[in-house]
């Protein structure tokens, strides 16, 4: 008496702990017991109801015992407003889980997602699918070889080969997580966004849609390819409503062009940090270790500023330019490069600086490297023809040293000359032509027997031996 009575008060416990998937319609209906468990088999309009869930297909095989059933031709499983559709499947009672394969079809009226094989959690809302997937909405695509996909928030995390497709952007990436409610989508493992004449490619990307705002960190990349810009770093931000990229860590970049020669006039600008402004003025700024590289023309500073469209270059803070065998500082350099030519450098002295503006010279000839011809004053203009020297002008407190030398080569002394703004004449070899001076002029002349009697530096000669080297 004792255990029947166990049996009766347990027994309620045991068969509504789970909610009962009941058979509705059938056709044809057969019973049998295989392994030991019960099981139904049902054809022709099938049809089994579990709650607010409603199962139909053409045939299925019911495990009663399982709560499980195998579901056969012209599946389809509604809930409220969804609709999952497959060729064959199974649903899960207990679980309120169903899978199918051959072509899964899951709708409702945020997204359509399709796949070759699924499983839907009723309960979470959570849809499951690989192979082939796509996922489509009027604001989206995505697809990918497996998806996940929340119904209740609309996020969608898919994995493998994943191209997301919006309105505003592409996005592709071995992973992406795109949280749709709140426009952010992140990418990782070789992540791409493509957005208008824009490509960057990173490690991780983060997309934020509402803002029209891009993160991306390790290997960044960003390509403009209506300028052939490429501008790489290590993170990046940036801001498609305000044509503004913001570089850091390692950036560098590569403005690549040919000039009409054919010959590559490539531009690479190295810093800590780079700034792109893609509206009209085009400007780039960088700084913190700036290091420019354009054929013969290279510099050093701590800013730069590039203006595409002007093709200029701007130096600020310690600067030093080489331009074949010279090297010019001072506190600021400007240089004009028009149809990718260097033109002419603007060497300034800042008005409270003590430091004047210099320009040196190297000799090219072997024998005579540690000669240098110089030139000082407060302000300097070089003016170039074939990017070489043409003529030098340098305004107030000016000075020059200039070698002599023969026409075979033979070295021919030493000129030393100082005066109030001064232009200096070069011919088609760089050697010295003319010098003029405009006001209260002063010049000492040394043979060579007699050259060591001049002191052949500047105050304030310093040749520098640290040009950048492309990278």
């Amino acid at each position: 008496m004792k255990i029947f009575f166990l049996i009766l008060f347990f027994l309620p416990f045991s068969l509504f702990a789970q909610e009962v998937v009941e058979l509705k319609n059938a056709d044809r209906l057969t019973g049998k017991v295989i392994d030991g468990k019960s099981v139904r088999e049902a054809e022709g309009n099938v049809q089994f109801v579990q709650g607010n869930i409603r199962v139909f297909c053409n045939s299925a095989t019911q495990f009663i015992d399982e709560n499980r059933i195998i579901l056969v031709g012209n599946v389809r499983i509604y809930q409220d407003t969804l609709t999952l559709t497959t060729s064959r499947g199974v649903y899960y009672g207990n679980e309120k889980r169903a899978t199918g394969e051959g072509g899964v079809t899951l709708k409702d009226p945020n997204a359509t997602l399709r796949a070759d094989y699924g499983t839907y959690y009723f309960n979470e809302a959570k849809a499951i699918f690989n192979g082939d997937v796509i996922i489509r909405n009027p604001q989206y695509q995505i697809t990918s070889k497996e998806l996940t996909y929340y119904r209740n928030s609309e996020d969608s995390y898919a994995k493998g080969n994943v191209k997301v497709e919006t309105d505003s952007a592409v996005i592709t990436a071995e992973n992406v997580d795109f949280l749709k409610r709140q426009g952010l989508s992140f990418a990782y493992q070789n992540a791409k966004l493509v957005s208008d004449s824009t490509v960057i490619t990173a490690d991780t990307l983060r997309d934020f849609s509402f803002e029209n705002r891009s993160e991306a960190s390790g290997n960044v990349t960003i390509v403009s390819e209506n300028n052939n810009t490429v501008i790489t770093g290590n993170f990046l931000e940036n801001f498609e409503d305000r044509n503004y990229t913001k570089i850091t860590g390692n950036a560098k970049l590569q403005q690549i062009e040919q000039n009409a020669n054919g010959i590559n006039d490539t531009l690479f600008i190295y810093s800590s940090m780079m700034e792109a402004f893609r509206d009209k003025p085009e400007k780039y700024t960088a700084s913190g270790n700036v290091e420019t590289i354009r054929t013969e023309f290279m510099s050093r500073s701590e800013n730069a500023f590039y203006f595409r469209d002007a093709e200029t270059i701007s130096l600020t803070g310690n600067p030093v330019v080489w331009q074949n065998n010279s090297q010019m500082t001072g506190d600021s350099i400007y240089a004009e490069l028009p149809g990718k030519q260097l033109q002419t450098i603007y060497v300034m002295k800042f008005e409270a600086s003590e430091r004047p503006s210099f320009l040196i010279s190297q000799s090219d000839s072997v024998y005579f490297k540690e000669r240098y011809n110089q030139v000082t004053g407060d302000n300097i203009i070089i003016n170039f023809l074939n990017d070489k020297v043409n003529n030098v002008f340098s305004d107030n407190n000016s000075s020059s040293i200039y070698f002599l030398y023969e026409e075979d080569g033979k070295a021919n002394g030493v000129n030393k000359i100082s005066g109030v703004d001064m232009k200096v004449l070069f011919d088609s070899t760089e050697q010295v032509e003319k010098i003029i001076i405009e006001q209260d002029p002063t010049g000492q002349y040394a043979s060579e027997n007699n050259i060591s009697e001049i002191n052949l530096r500047l105050p304030g000669f310093m040749w520098r031996d640290d040009k950048p080297i492309r990278k």
